[in-house]
Order: C-alpha cells, then structure tokens, then sequence
C-alpha cells in the first residue's frame, strides 16, 4: 500500500514538473516569437538600463504593468516605445499569462553599476528607514507569495539607472499607475532627493 502511495505521488510530481517545463517553453516562445526579446533581452535579461530586467519579477506584477501599458494608464519613459510595438495589439490574455509565467520562473542576477560603496550602503540604509521592506521585501526581493503584495515589484537586480528615473516619474507625478502615488507622497513627505535617489538604486541593484 505505501509502496503504490509512493510511486503515485512520485508520478504526479513528474507530472507537473513536466506541465511546469512545457508552460516555461511555450513562455519563451512566445516571448521570442512576440519581439520581447529585442528590448528586454535573452531570457529577460535586457543589455541597456532603457528597458528593465524582466527575469524573476512577479507574475503578477507583470501582468498588471502590461495591462496597465495596453490601457494607457502607464505611458512614461520607453513604455511609449511599447505601446507603438507592432505586436501589442496581438496579445491576449493567455499569451500575457504565460510570458509572465516564464518570465517569473526565471532566476534574479544583481545589476551591479559603478556606483561606490558609500552610495551602496547609503542606499540600503535608507530603503530601511523609509519602510521600503513593508512591500517591497527585504533587500527589494519581494514579499514571498503573499497574496497583499504580489502586485508591488522586485527591486532587486534591477538597472540601477531604470530604478533611478522610474522613482523619479514617480516622485515628478509622470508615472501615476498602482501604487505610485502612495510612494509619490512618501517621498515628497520626506524631502527626498536625486541624490538618495541615486543611492536607493544603486543599493537595490546591488542585490542579487
């Protein structure tokens, strides 16, 4: 009895692994096939801080910033770039879940740029103070499966030019969808600067 018990939770193991491998191929197909890959780079992994690192991001969060993009509610910085993408309008809600999918499977790789450690560690210093870790996790790696916050972003690894003017559209009002204005008032409650600015992204990307 426990033998047959064994071999059947062995199959149903093997059985999702390989469901988890076909949706993971079928993610990176599309993602290829879709044009992703030109801006966003092998495996999610982008080449210019222009456009962000995708590999490893929440799913969710994924998924919201896309439709986000597709309702104009997000149009800052490149995403006006996206939205004249020639397949935009090709995608469905299937092929965004399944991007997204494969995408958020991927592993998370630090970013380090040039910045010095002072920055680096002033930057970690105030993600702390600022009660950044409450949504974002700590050290920006998000918040586990939490269903509360699976719609906030990894920061982790992420360019630190792209986290830089990212933060600063929001601080500016040029970026307004989600939670941006609840960080817009943070950081305007604080007096923050481009120069902690600078130190905030150059901690985050730090981090693998």
């Amino acid at each position: 009895m426990k033998k047959a018990l064994v071999l059947a939770l062995m199959l149903a193991f093997s059985l999702t692994q390989f469901a988890f491998s076909a949706l993971a191929e079928d993610g990176k197909a599309l993602f290829e096939k879709k044009l992703c890959i030109q801006c966003h780079g092998e495996g999610g992994r982008s080449k210019t801080s222009q456009y962000p690192h995708l590999a490893g991001q929440s799913k969710q969060y994924l998924t919201n910033q896309f439709a986000s993009i597709v309702q104009g509610k997000r149009s800052a910085g490149s995403t006006v770039l996206m939205e004249k993408h020639p397949k935009l309008k090709e995608f469905n809600d299937k092929d965004i879940e399944t991007i997204a999918g494969y995408l958020s499977s991927l592993p998370r790789k630090a970013s380090p740029g040039e910045a010095d450690a002072a920055s680096i560690t002033k930057g970690e210093v105030l993600f702390k103070n600022l009660g950044c870790p409450q949504c974002h996790g700590a050290g920006g790696k998000g918040m586990g499966e939490d269903p509360q916050f699976l719609a906030y972003p990894k920061l982790n690894g992420q360019h630190a030019d792209y986290l830089f003017w990212q933060m600063k559209r929001i601080l500016e009002g040029t970026r307004t969808n989600d939670h941006a204005n609840k960080m817009r008032e943070k950081f305007k409650a604080e007096k923050i600067t481009d120069v902690e600015l600078r130190s905030l992204a150059s901690y985050l990307s730090s981090v693998e």
